[in-house]
């Protein structure tokens, strides 16, 4: 597969440019060699991040600046994708213009360098790295719930039949920080799953992956007597997000070998468990 040079560039928001403080908000990625040219930023009405952190401002200033540079955005990527497909050079141009260094409230960080082969999708994952940060809230949350869990063992006696462990082969596996081993094979696991997530897509994109994950191991023979996914649920409020939860767990239900139940179900959790304790 092709791998293309892209230049990428942070947006930041910079209310105060008398204290240097900035929040980063998006980034744009541009692929002369696709004639591609795209930018990701964060919704201007989730304002928690931007107040918790410029307690004085007002958020309609933020609102109203990401909307300008929305349009913007929008206008240099129409003109890119009529004509960058045969003209490298005015993708490069107008990757150039946008980035420029600019006395305003949002400002484009240097210019960065990546390979990519899908331009598109490696925009996807800058944002999130950057700006969402998902890999500390990924491993913050996760390390949490194995604690819960680890601690609903512990309560009742069950922890040292759990340890952590690969589920699977060479080829195929998933590592799950609670499997019961009986000669050598995993027989139950035990994996906490964060779906507590705001927004529906990101309820689908976490979860479809596990549900994938759960198809291939019982298509290759591989998944354990029992699994268990201990769910961290969305919060009442957010009831489209809720309502795609269920929908995975179905999709994980519908494997007789799965059980999915919300991770504060510690009953649930302790009877699933215990069974490891009547087979020994």
């Amino acid at each position: 597969m092709n791998r293309f040079a892209c230049q990428y560039a942070i947006i930041r928001f910079l209310p105060y440019a008398e204290t240097g403080e900035f929040a980063n908000v998006g980034v744009v990625l541009a692929c002369p060699a696709t004639g591609y040219l795209g930018a990701r930023l964060m919704p201007a009405r989730k304002t928690g991040r931007i107040t918790g952190f410029f307690e004085q401002l007002d958020k309609r200033i933020y609102r109203e600046a990401m909307a300008y540079l929305k349009e913007e955005l929008s206008r240099i990527g129409k003109l890119v994708a009529d004509r960058g497909a045969s003209n490298p050079t005015f993708v490069q141009q107008s990757f150039a213009g946008l980035v420029r260094p600019r006395e305003a409230l949002l400002r484009f960080g240097e210019t960065r360098v990546i390979l990519a082969d899908q331009p598109k999708d490696t925009l996807s994952k800058l944002f999130a790295t950057i700006v969402e940060r998902d890999f500390a809230d990924r491993t913050y949350h996760d390390q949490i719930l194995v604690r819960g869990v680890r601690e609903t063992l512990r309560k009742a006696n069950l922890r040292d039949y759990f340890r952590p462990a690969d589920i699977g082969d060479q080829d195929l596996h998933i590592h799950v920080p609670f499997v019961h081993e009986r000669e050598g094979h995993p027989q139950l696991a035990i994996k906490p799953l964060d779906l507590a997530k705001d927004e529906p897509n990101q309820v689908y994109d976490v979860g479809s992956r596990w549900v994938g994950r759960v198809r291939l191991l019982q298509r290759h023979k591989l998944l354990p007597e029992g699994m268990l996914f201990a769910v961290n649920m969305p919060d009442a409020k957010h009831k489209r997000a809720r309502m795609a939860v269920e929908e995975i767990l179905g999709d994980l239900r519908g494997n007789a070998a799965v059980q999915a139940v919300p991770i504060t179900d510690m009953a649930a959790i302790t009877a699933f468990a215990k069974t490891a304790a009547a087979t020994d």
